[in-house]
């Protein structure tokens, strides 16, 4: 009988102990729970803001596309004018070189059909400097000389787009 006491009282002793564990055990797990359900507030603040950056880059690509829309047309009216502009550049080659430079001017210089844009502009450069040139070079420097560097650039570019 002393043993089945023994056995009960330490039983009981075990069974109190384990229970007060528990409570230091839940007693330590709440102050993780308040961290966690800061944490989770936290991070549906961050998703609201987040949604809220979203939203107003939404209504802000209207305005991009808007921008980026008359970037495109400014380039196209670019590379239009360029056109225009190299065929009213080459007009006065036309009456030597042909329309579509196939002749060679006057019977005494290349025809420029076929020539890539680098070598046309070292040839305009090199007759406005008066580096390049045979029989020519006279003649061309009169045409060249008041060219600048952009508009020879866009008459070579047209240049060796001929065939």
């Amino acid at each position: 009988m002393k043993k089945g006491i023994a056995i009960v009282a330490t039983s009981l002793l075990l069974f109190v102990g384990c229970t007060e564990d528990k409570k230091e055990a839940k007693e330590q797990v709440t102050p993780k729970q308040e961290v966690t359900q800061n944490v989770e507030e936290k991070a549906k603040e961050v998703k609201t803001e987040v949604k809220v950056e979203e939203k107003k880059a939404e209504e802000a690509k209207p305005e991009a596309k808007i921008e980026q829309k008359a970037e495109e047309l400014k380039q196209v009216n670019e590379t239009a004018t360029n056109e225009l502009s190299a065929e009213a550049l080459f007009k006065t080659c036309a009456s030597c070189h042909g329309l579509k430079g196939e002749k060679e001017a006057l019977g005494k210089s290349q025809v420029i059909t076929g020539w890539d844009k680098d070598r046309v502009i070292k040839a305009l450069n090199g007759y406005k400097d008066g580096s390049y040139g045979g029989v020519m070079k006279n003649l061309m420097k009169t045409h060249v000389e008041t060219k600048t560097p952009e508009q020879i650039e866009v008459l070579a570019d047209y240049i060796s787009k001929l065939q």
